[in-house]
């Protein structure tokens, strides 16, 4: 596990270990749903089609009329499926089995996540920050207590979890009357950081035609959001070590020293603790820019939200998607978080014109391992070779073998099995798109590796053709 993966997932034990909670259902999907339905699992609940007490009637044709028990043992949930067409736990299909916190359970069409919610959460209306799941609501409640207070606050989190959004969620709650003002350390180049942050005056350096104030001072009674702070080069944290602490910047060409009185919000995707023990990052800049430390929740940990923030970008209601994508979706583990689930939900709302959203609009783009002993396909490879069609087998009832037709054998040294999704994300990670590294690594040819590359999105076909 990650250290960003690591502390975030550290973060939600402790907050629901320090509070007690409860165990809660929340239906997401399914027959004449139109928003997500969260119930409290106090006592046993059968779910099915029969409307008696004791049961949760759904309209659900492809559920029996007491499909599935599920009975509350302390902080999980014992599933005992009652049906003739089965009860799936985190995508396989299951006759007894245990549910915990953030699991998906599926009968029919009908998806579940059960949440282990804390008693007594303090939320906060924050628009910018959608979702229901109680990491969310941890996080928009700390924005609310922490916002009105001139602290400099650490955010941490993964990549794609949205970190500068909730900086910007931070100003808009905090009242200040300044500028909310945003820069990447990791995009500037080293030498144009010290203007970046305290500005320049004309001449100070070639192509310096002007003066500029510099961040800290765009942001003077307002905020400011460094993103990507673990990127800051020593030198010039030491310089923003000084600025901070004298709130003051002396722009870059000039002995005349101004004000710059900001809230400081840094983010970042790194481990900076480590970073200070290897003398990669300050300790003291770190000390200083941690008065609160805030976590952005990573998607895998907000399932119930996860077919909520598609629907956002399709554009549409999500109950019209096929049951196996909408279970797809909750099941993908999303390394790349919202920012890769828009571009999934980008790709569905295109492909939307072709006909119904089903599984197979998209199986490439999900990496569900659990679900594959319930889908007929053929390999990556073969795929990849010879353009077939990914053929996608009904959820409930097998389906007999799927029928390819034979390529004609090329003479190649063997090689291994093709990545999946969580290994080429850890290559782009190391190696970004470098094909060639990345070609090195798997022992495939860089055209085939492009092929991955373009496959699981981290690569176009225009790029491919540059």
């Amino acid at each position: 596990m990650a250290w960003d993966e690591e502390v975030t997932a550290q973060a939600g034990a402790e907050a629901i270990a320090t509070t007690s909670a409860e165990l809660s259902l929340v239906h997401v999907h399914g027959p004449g749903l139109s928003s997500a339905v969260t119930m409290p699992l106090l006592d046993a609940l059968v779910i099915g089609r029969a409307r008696e007490p004791g049961v949760y009637a759904i309209p659900d044709a492809r559920i029996s009329r007491k499909h599935v028990r599920l009975v509350p043992e302390g902080d999980r949930v014992r599933v005992e499926d009652t049906s003739t067409n089965g009860t799936f736990v985190m995508g396989a299909r299951v006759q007894r089995a245990i549910a915990t916190d953030g699991d998906v359970i599926r009968t029919g069409d009908s998806l579940f996540v059960v949440r282990l919610r804390a008693r007594g959460a303090i939320d906060a209306s924050v628009a910018a920050l959608l979702g229901t799941a109680p990491s969310m609501q941890r996080l928009r409640g700390a924005i609310g207590t922490v916002a009105p207070h001139d602290v400099p606050i650490l955010v941490l989190g993964e990549s794609g979890t949205g970190k500068e959004l909730v900086a910007r969620a931070l100003h808009d709650t905090s009242g200040r009357s300044g500028a909310f003002v945003a820069l990447n350390c990791g995009a500037i180049p080293e030498a144009l950081a010290e203007s970046q942050l305290f500005g320049h005056v004309a001449g100070a350096f070639t192509g310096a035609r002007s003066d500029f104030p510099g961040v800290l001072r765009q942001a003077h009674g307002g905020t400011l959001f460094l993103d990507e702070i673990g990127e800051m080069p020593l030198a010039i944290q030491a310089k923003l070590l000084r600025a901070l602490e004298e709130r003051a910047v002396t722009p870059v060409g000039s002995t005349k020293t101004f004000a710059a009185q900001a809230t400081i919000v840094a983010a970042t995707h790194r481990d900076l603790r480590t970073a200070v023990d290897e003398g990669r990052f300050r300790g003291d800049l770190y000390s200083r820019l941690a008065g609160v430390v805030l976590r952005t929740p990573p998607l895998r940990e907000r399932r119930e939200d996860v077919l909520a923030l598609v629907e956002r970008t399709l554009g549409r209601s999500t109950s019209e998607l096929d049951a196996d994508l909408a279970e797809a979706l909750l099941l993908h583990p999303w390394p790349f978080n919202v920012r890769e689930l828009i571009r999934v939900a980008t790709e569905l709302r295109i492909r939307a014109a072709e006909g119904p959203l089903t599984l197979a609009t998209i199986v490439d783009r999900l990496d569900v391992p659990a679900l594959s002993a319930r889908r007929v396909a053929v390999s990556t490879a073969t795929t990849m070779e010879s353009e077939a069609v990914v053929l996608v087998a009904p959820t409930i009832a097998p389906s007999p073998p799927a029928i390819v037709a034979p390529l004609r054998k090329k003479k190649s040294r063997p090689q291994r099995p093709p990545p999946d999704r969580a290994e080429l994300a850890g290559l782009v990670e190391e190696h970004g798109t470098n094909v060639s590294r990345i070609a090195r690594a798997l022992g495939y040819s860089r055209r085939q590796t492009r092929r991955f590359l373009i496959t699981f999105g981290w690569m176009s076909e225009d790029d491919a053709h540059e």
